[in-house]
């Protein structure tokens, strides 16, 4: 007959090989235990993050020792964050309204091509411009290029309603506390002698004459979710 040590034994192992190898997956052996308990939704812009989000309630998500408070320069008042700053497949750019507390979430940006995290049906680092205008299904709007080769959707999946009363998907929905952006740049393997192509400090619409011919250099470069104050959001 078996010892009752040695039965628990069995019942925990047997338990352990249910679980999902996916679910494993999600939790290296050097993982904080914030980290263990993360799930898929918390890599999602703008997911369930609002503006009354703050640097200790990343803290109690992701872990302290994987948020590193940003250092400003002694002429900078600033309020920057950036969440797992050594891993660019976790990384996150993030900035506060309150700069004093580090309360009131401004922004969460994601830069890295290698990024586990996602915007809206599945926006990404390196979308080709083409993939994210179907992606939002109908026409959008956005500013660029700025002197870094820089345009940014901002609030303008759906521009010009009229008599079209239906959103971009990309657009704010129910349940949203933060509005979904994007940043748009020139893929890095475009020649020189196309660069120029690219207009400066324009508003465009995604439906513009030109776009055909931009359309293929382009691609998502960043994205991420802000609050402005001006919004009636917690």
């Amino acid at each position: 007959m078996a010892k009752p040590d040695r039965i628990h034994r069995v019942v925990l192992l047997v338990a352990f090989m249910s679980i999902p190898t996916t679910v494993l997956a999600q939790a290296p052996a050097t993982s904080s235990p914030a980290w263990v308990v993360a799930t898929v939704q918390e890599w999602v812009l703008p997911g369930t993050f609002t503006q009354g989000t703050s640097l200790a309630d990343l803290e109690t998500r992701f872990g302290a020792d994987n948020v590193r408070r940003v250092k400003p320069d002694a002429d900078t008042y600033a309020s920057e964050a950036i969440l797992f700053p050594d891993d660019p497949t976790r990384r996150a750019h993030v900035s506060f309204h309150d700069c004093e507390q580090l309360d009131q979430l401004r922004s969460i940006e994601i830069r890295d091509r290698a990024s586990r995290w996602r915007g809206k049906h599945g926006v990404h680092v390196g979308m080709p411009f083409e993939e994210l205008r179907a992606r939002n299904g109908k026409a959008f709007g956005f500013s660029g290029f700025d002197r870094d080769g820089i345009g940014r959707v901002h609030d303008q999946w759906s521009p010009a309603v009229g008599d079209d009363a239906t959103l971009g998907k990309l657009d704010v929905e129910e349940g949203d506390r933060m509005y979904f952006d994007v940043m748009l740049g020139v893929r890095a393997d475009v020649p020189a002698s196309a660069r120029g192509s690219v207009p400066r400090d324009e508003y465009i619409a995604s439906d513009d004459p030109r776009i055909p011919q931009l359309a293929p250099l382009l691609e998502v470069v960043g994205f991420g979710a802000s609050t402005s104050l001006d919004d009636e959001w917690d």
